[in-house]
């Protein structure tokens, strides 16, 4: 494999250079972390600098431009969070307007709160089978178009696809819309960093017409925490400025580690096609095997009316079942020792990647067959919640995840935070605008966001969350921030 960076690092141990600079670990400890620390620098003669690449770290930049055929690509250290601030604040100015998708990740409402720009919602379309955001489909077209002709002076548009369920838009499409206006599309592709490599995923949306594209390689590829990359896709603006952009808000101590990993990550998939092909097989074997279930079920495409859908993403429904997804996370980690990416009231989520072998899809099923044995079980006893109480029912209360009510935004996220607020019981909170963003982490998508108003199917949904122990970010117990009103 053609790895400059890590390559280079390895040299350190033969060059024998004794460092009067930082880390203060000097590469000689003999401790837990000796492997690491023997190659963690800083940026030292003939080593190159992330912010001004033109040595090993260019080198390495440059193959990664023509793997996924860019304009420019670089490589990430504080994840894709980075890569969306940097993104943003280089097409736009303070005060600019900005389309984004509601499903979108919380740093998207940083940088609008940074930058005070104002925001234009698209919201993707539902399946309430199985309570899930599906993609932003004709009708979300439409949505755009009609927000594109009635607001002039529109910067940027960005959105999440895939989704953190696999779900993935029509990036084409949405491009062509924005073609007569010259304005940049922003994919945040956080979870699709392994469409490149094997036509059994979707097409990446760098190879759709996608303007700026964010990738976590930490998440589906080979590669430590918090790496990701930035990929420039076309010249709707110049490289130099997203350089800027990233001084800024990364790290100026970037880890080679990192970026040796995120290298590491993309080179191996790019060089063993045949290690990405039997993640395919065993991908293809397992989902087949899911078929035996009576009760639980992996969502397929066949399921969403959706443009495309990431088969590397296990989502298993329970909905309707005597469990929720954080039952069966609970069953899967305390019995079989599996533990789940993420949960839902309706469903749970199994990350996957090249890394997972034969023996871990088929302990995974295994389990999973097992759960289903008892779940069918259990539905013999007629009337399961006929006997309990009405606490024990909320338990069981399967809620709908998604936006099935309107979502009102009375200020924009910045304005709301810089007005008085006070602390009220959740209860009381129906009607009031929202003081803080609420959200459930992961995947950390915003429920609510400051200055959008609080209505009753959210105190609902809250309260679902709180009284079944779901990690709700914003709020202290029951109580929630809300705006203060004037009259009182």
């Amino acid at each position: 494999m053609n790895l400059p960076i890590y390559s280079h690092l390895q040299k350190l141990k033969e060059e024998n250079r004794t460092p009067f600079h930082m880390p203060g670990h000097k590469r000689k400890t003999s401790g837990l972390f000796h492997d690491i620390e023997a190659m963690d620098i800083t940026e030292i003669d003939g080593y190159d600098n992330l912010h001004d690449p033109r040595g090993i770290i260019r080198q390495s930049m440059d193959e990664m431009k023509k793997i996924y055929g860019t304009r420019e690509s670089w490589y990430l250290v504080n994840g894709t969070t980075v890569g969306i601030l940097a993104s943003v604040s280089a097409i736009c100015q303070p005060g600019d307007k900005i389309i984004i998708g509601r499903n979108c990740h919380k740093s998207v409402y940083n940088i609008i709160r940074l930058l005070h720009l104002r925001a234009f919602y698209l919201f993707p379309s539902e399946n309430e089978n199985y309570d899930i955001l599906e993609d932003f489909g004709e009708k979300e077209r439409k949505n755009l178009k009609e927000i594109l002709e009635q607001n002039g002076n529109i910067k940027a548009v960005l959105i999440t696809s895939p989704t953190y369920e696999g779900v993935v838009s029509d990036i084409a499409a949405l491009k062509e819309i924005l073609k007569p206006y010259n304005i940049p599309l922003i994919v945040d592709e956080a979870h699709g960093a392994h469409f490149m490599f094997h036509e059994y995923f979707p097409e990446s949306a760098v190879k759709c017409g996608a303007d700026l594209v964010i990738q976590s390689t930490h998440k589906t590829l080979p590669s430590f925490t918090q790496t990701a990359v930035l990929h420039l896709c076309s010249d709707c603006i110049p490289s130099e400025r997203i350089q800027e952009m990233l001084a800024i808000y990364e790290t100026s101590s970037p880890s080679y580690i990192l970026m040796a990993s995120a290298e590491y990550g993309i080179m191996y998939m790019h060089n063993y096609p045949e290690k990405v092909g039997e993640y395919v097989d065993n991908l293809q074997i397992f989902r087949g095997k899911c078929g035996q279930l009576k009760h639980i079920h992996l969502l397929s495409e066949k399921d969403l009316a959706c443009f495309d859908y990431d088969k590397g993403k296990l989502v298993f429904c329970v909905k309707n079942t005597e469990m929720d997804g954080k039952k069966l996370f609970q069953i899967l980690l305390s019995e079989y020792n599996l533990e789940l990416e993420m949960v839902t009231c309706s469903y749970g989520i199994a990350m996957t990647s090249v890394c997972d072998e034969k023996e871990d899809f088929d302990y995974l099923f295994d389990a999973l067959y097992e759960i289903d044995l008892n779940l069918d079980k259990s539905e013999r006893n007629k009337d399961f919640l006929a006997e309990k109480s009405a606490d024990e029912k909320e338990k069981h209360r399967n809620i709908n995840n998604t936006w099935n009510f309107s979502i009102e935004k009375k200020l924009e996220s910045w304005e709301a935070l810089e007005r008085e607020k006070e602390e009220i019981t959740l209860t009381q909170a129906e009607g009031r605008i929202c003081g803080d963003y609420i959200l459930l982490y992961p995947p950390g998508i915003p429920l609510l966001i400051p200055g959008e108003k609080i209505v009753k199917e959210i105190v609902e949904n809250l309260s679902f969350y709180l009284y079944n122990g779901y990690n709700v970010l914003g709020m202290k117990k029951d109580i929630i921030s809300v705006l203060k009103e004037k009259n009182r």
